[in-house]
């Protein structure tokens, strides 16, 4: 799961429908250079479940990755575009990185082993870009990139979609959270994430969904607005959609639907105070549940269908920024830990990485 943040004022959609290994794929451009692959921490890649959670050591980028019962980390072969930009199933690992030629996807399927490099988008196109994102789909086999572009102040976003292998253009319709649903992409975004989108099979057509009864203007939008979170597939093959709404007390509404109807499954009371355009922390769980977090304290609430729990989660310094579960009772959260080197002076933040073996209820620094 890609970390929370603002939706960027402009964007631009490249979205490549890639088989499961990209291994002897030649781009539009012609370019494909290989890649030494770095060393990686996994010895029993077939058993792995690659994350795209990320940890820096030595000045190499690592993915965490679940082998077995224990965590271990995977080293890509180039520091990520984005922190966005890593997108991972099973030993399957896809990471944009930015060079002189534009903008190439390291793939690797085995677990790290070995890695393909694949130039993408040409240096023209990839100029001035505000961050980089990936979505895999649920069974690994559709790939798509998203090129944030930053845009003047107040201007809606905008978006074009390349669809591989051509790279076909399409115009989108926002700048969002982008995820695919079965064989189409859809999109959280528009003004202060407040619109919800889905596309056809080629992401050359986009329909904005009435999820909560109601579609939000395309601009001038309330600052109250709800705010739409990243969606996700349920075991049962439909659209979860997490709804962030703005009041006191704010709380996630829950949505389910097929494409063409969704309704209301749960609502979740929350404490403390989002920000316009702002989403909470919604991560599902493989067996379906899911969690909920808090924005001022390190409180989760799980929601098994229409039971809900509470509790403060020991171990987790602040709120957690995402929450990632490979398992129903191994996660991951991305936590920024605060630090001053004397009373309230030199105060950094570190971003560090925690995990969980009994789904939520406790947590440890990762290794």
């Amino acid at each position: 799961m890609s970390v929370p943040r603002p939706v960027a004022p402009a964007a631009l959609f490249v979205t490549a429908l890639l088989a499961a290994t990209l291994t002897g794929c030649t781009s539009t451009s012609g370019k494909q250079q290989p890649t030494t692959p770095a060393p990686s921490t996994s010895t029993l890649a077939s058993k792995l479940l690659a994350t795209d959670v990320t940890t820096t050591r030595g000045g190499h980028t690592l993915v965490y990755a679940l082998d077995g019962q224990r965590w271990t980390t995977v080293a890509l072969p180039h520091p990520p575009a984005d922190a966005t930009g890593i997108a991972a199933h099973g030993t399957d690992i896809y990471a944009t990185d930015v060079d002189p030629t534009g903008i190439a996807v390291d793939s690797s399927h085995d677990g790290g082993k070995s890695w393909q490099r694949r130039h993408v988008v040409d240096a023209a196109d990839a100029a001035d870009l505000a961050g980089v994102d990936l979505a895999l789909s649920p069974d690994g086999s559709k790939l798509a990139i998203m090129l944030d572009r930053p845009s003047s102040a107040g201007a809606v976003a905008a978006a074009s979609v390349l669809v591989g292998p051509r790279f076909v253009p399409h115009e989108a319709p926002a700048a969002g959270q982008l995820a695919w649903w079965r064989d189409r992409l859809v999109l959280s975004g528009g003004a202060l994430s407040s619109r919800f989108f889905l596309s056809d099979a080629t992401g050359a057509t986009w329909t904005p969904q009435p999820v909560t009864g109601s579609v939000a203007p395309a601009g001038d939008v309330d600052p109250n607005v709800a705010t739409f979170g990243t969606a996700t597939t349920r075991p049962d093959g439909t659209l979860l959609v997490p709804v962030t709404t703005h009041g006191r007390p704010p709380s996630v509404e829950l949505y389910g639907g097929s494409g063409a109807t969704f309704r209301r499954l749960v609502r979740v009371a929350l404490g403390g105070d989002f920000g316009a355009g702002t989403t909470a922390v919604v991560a599902p769980r493989p067996d379906g549940s899911v969690i909920v977090a808090e924005a001022t304290a390190p409180r989760l609430h799980i929601v098994d269908g229409d039971a809900q729990r509470s509790f403060v989660a020991s171990g987790l310094p602040a709120p957690p920024l995402s929450l990632t579960f490979v398992t129903p009772a191994m996660g991951l959260a991305q936590v920024d830990v605060a630090g001053c080197a004397r009373a309230k002076t030199g105060c950094t933040a570190r971003h560090e990485v925690f995990t969980t073996a009994d789904g939520g209820t406790s947590w440890t620094p990762a290794p």
